[in-house]
């Protein structure tokens, strides 16, 4: 790529002041944001540029990026003239409201900075640009494994497809990789030995760094009773978070017994548990080893799924920017 223009969708995790430059104080609300730029010489090297923490500040942009509660999401493109920069800008107005004067000092347009109301109607308004993946280490969108672990009934599936929604509502995509539901396709009927654990999670955890290496996100919803399993993961991924649900056991056995939905997982386990005809159900007959040092910690008696989602969202965005720098 020689020339183009370009839209960075950027993530502000908290209420934060910049010093802008020429622009002084600025204040930015949590929330999603797009800039708008070009580059008429070497346009791969000025996105390398914008995702590089520490630079000469130059353009406004260069202030916010530089703070560490702002994070890149994605980055959409396409070959153009520098006069279509203005245009995608003014095309913002209807999905978000500008920042007066940010990155516009040398046009005559309000700004190039919007703070957006939704994402994917930012995303939907830019249809005609294509998503760019920048290559090595400079790489903001590098791709992440975050696994959602925790007793049978602790509320990992529902924790797990709340936080995918949430991902989604910010324009970021992520694969969901279920245990149970790669235990129906490698073995239809299981009988949950440690032999057959280690088969499936060594699989779930090859899958997973597949994934990741192919630029995919990837949320694991995934008892892993043994602690080996988890950090296989993440010996495995560079970017790697394990969320943790706490939840009394007698609380994972009234949910258990009481839930509509399976999310692929067998009914019952506490009961047939109880009765011999499940002598290997973690936290049971089995041993569940909670994590020494998770990244997350929830009380998943105290907080919802939609509370526990940002939590996940907040220390995924801490583990990828320190795994960057």
């Amino acid at each position: 790529m020689t020339s183009g223009v370009y839209a960075l969708f950027l993530e502000v995790s908290r209420n934060i002041r910049v010093n802008a430059g020429s622009l002084g104080i600025l204040h930015f609300t949590n929330g999603c944001y797009v800039y708008v730029g070009s580059a008429q010489n070497n346009l791969e090297k000025r996105l390398a540029r914008h995702c590089a923490r520490v630079k000469r500040k130059f353009w406004h942009v260069d202030y916010l990026l530089s703070n560490r509660s702002v994070h890149i999401t994605e980055i959409l493109f396409k070959a153009a003239w520098k006069a279509e920069e203005c245009k995608i800008a003014d095309r913002l107005h209807s999905v978000g409201t500008p920042l007066i004067g940010f990155g516009s000092s040398d046009c005559r347009c309000k700004s190039h900075l919007y703070k957006v109301r939704n994402i994917m109607s930012a995303r939907r308004l830019l249809n005609d640009m294509t998503s760019y993946q920048l290559k090595g280490d400079l790489s903001m969108t590098e791709s992440w494994c975050v696994w959602v672990t925790g007793l049978p009934g602790s509320g990992k599936s529902v924790i797990s497809e709340a936080f995918i929604n949430l991902l989604k509502a910010k324009g970021v995509h992520a694969e969901l990789l279920s245990s149970d539901a790669l235990r129906k396709v490698m073995t239809p009927k299981p009988s949950y030995t440690l032999e057959e654990r280690d088969g499936v999670y060594d699989t779930l955890v090859y899958v997973a760094e597949l994934l990741v290496r192919s630029g995919v996100n990837v949320v694991i919803d995934a008892t892993g009773n043994l602690r080996r399993y988890r950090e296989n993961a993440r010996k495995r991924v560079p970017c790697f978070i394990e969320v943790y649900l706490e939840c009394p056991l007698n609380v994972c056995m009234e949910r258990e017994a009481t839930r509509g939905r399976s999310y692929h997982a067998p009914r019952k386990i506490y009961s047939k548990a109880k009765e011999g005809r499940a002598p290997t159900v973690p936290g049971v007959g089995q041993p569940y080893e909670g994590p020494v040092n998770p990244e997350v910690k929830i009380d998943t008696t105290r907080f919802t799924p939609e509370e526990a989602a940002p939590e996940i969202w907040e220390a995924l965005q801490r583990k990828c920017s320190a795994h960057r720098t």
